[in-house]
């Protein structure tokens, strides 16, 4: 009897310990992940707000629009995410529901019998008269450290019913929040949906108006192209100069300091960690060569990316390194380089600039503000990797952290 006792005081224990929870964690990421998406789906709100107020520039309207759709397919999938990891939950919970209410009427027969069989050994009824009417000395003992037994497994076993019925209580409440939280969500990705559908609808309407604008939309692409153009062979030129410059010190090699070694090595183990050069940003054009979202026949080719950010967005450097270049270009605004021993980072389209050329700056570093057109901030960001005798842009995307 005492070794049933003791088992189930035991079995009690281990069930108020709860079975581990293992959906903390995730739930914890898919929230950070959905603050991340809805940010940025702020951000695109308000900068394609401000370029419907300023229809000079339809296609950037596009771009925004292009954002704002992916966005939104990313939300939704993150809603599919948030409503499995729930659904998984609800199904872990009821489970351990189901195992609680077993254990918590296992321990309460387990409590019926004990009572029971205490009642026939005399224990509760009058415990001293079973304590003196033993036959000697040592069974009077024996009695006594049975009754000292009985009180505490008694004590212990309402203690490990009481236990279980409040963590029954908390698995309970659990489950009803997690049902609520999986409704909401559901509703979230609905209304989404809806919202996709509606931009997607609107998509297609400002395509055609683009379209009718053809002629128009095809003489602009010549002249961003042109001044595109002209940017590329500035920031190529000026890289090069600096290199010329660095190999006239090493007898006609290019060989980085200690110290552009050490941040070189750096730089690249920051791979999608670096910072943006925005607080606030959208992606409007991307890196590498791709059709004209609306002009047939028009590549685009990008050496970097052109971010679309709040007019007079602080713009700063995304990782430490020195100042090596600063100029101007007539419809480009100024642009500043930095070293990171083998890497440059590239910031176009300033409107102003903070810093002077040989500064030393640190990730976060103001270097000027982003040029405002069509009510909103532009700006054109590069990486470059230099090889050798080579010097080759990277995508800055991979460099950036994920937002």
């Amino acid at each position: 009897m005492a070794t049933r006792m003791v088992h189930a005081i035991l079995l009690g224990a281990c069930l108020f310990c709860g079975p581990v929870r293992g959906w903390a964690q995730g739930k914890a990421e898919l929230q950070r992940q959905r603050d991340a998406i809805t940010a940025q789906l702020a951000t695109t709100e308000r900068l394609l707000n401000t370029a419907k107020k300023n229809r000079s520039n339809a296609v950037s309207e596009l771009q925004l629009v292009d954002q704002r759709i992916a966005l939104r397919e990313q939300l939704i999938r993150h809603h599919k995410q948030e409503i499995a990891a729930l659904e998984r939950e609800m199904s872990g919970t009821d489970s351990e529901i189901r195992t609680l209410e077993g254990h918590i009427a296992s321990l309460k027969d387990e409590y019926a019998r004990m009572i029971v069989q205490a009642y026939r050994m005399h224990l509760a009824q009058n415990p001293l008269l079973y304590l003196f009417s033993a036959e000697d000395f040592s069974q009077a003992a024996l009695r006594f450290q049975l009754l000292q037994s009985y009180a505490s497994l008694r004590k212990e076993q309402v203690d490990a019913i009481t236990r279980n019925q409040q963590q029954l209580t908390v698995e309970r409440n659990a489950l009803t929040e997690a049902r609520e939280r999986a409704g909401v969500v559901l509703q979230e990705m609905n209304a989404e949906r809806d919202r996709l559908a509606a931009d997607r609808s609107g998509r297609a309407a400002l395509v055609d108006k683009l379209k009718r604008e053809e002629s128009r939309l095809r003489e602009e692409q010549k002249k961003a192209e042109k001044e595109r153009n002209r940017l590329n062979t500035e920031i190529s030129r000026m890289i090069e100069k600096e290199l010329a410059a660095e190999r006239a010190t090493n007898t006609g090699e290019l060989a980085l300091t200690p110290a552009g070694k050490v941040v070189s090595e750096q730089f690249g183990k920051n791979k999608a960690q670096l910072p943006w050069p925005v607080t606030r940003g959208v992606v409007t054009g991307k890196f590498g060569r791709q059709n004209h979202p609306t002009l047939q026949g028009i590549v685009l080719d990008n050496n970097g990316i052109d971010l679309t950010t709040d007019a007079g967005a602080a713009v700063t450097a995304v990782f430490k390194g020195t100042v090596s270049s600063i100029f101007n270009l007539p419809g480009a605004g100024s642009t500043v380089i930095v070293s990171h021993g083998a890497y440059r980072t590239v910031y176009s389209n300033l409107e102003s600039v903070s810093v002077t050329k040989g500064a030393t700056v640190q990730a976060g570093t103001p270097l000027g503000k982003a040029r405002t057109m069509e009510g909103s901030g532009q700006i054109h960001f590069e990486v470059w990797l230099i090889d050798g005798t080579n010097k080759t842009p990277q995508n800055p995307q991979q460099w950036l952290m994920k937002r």
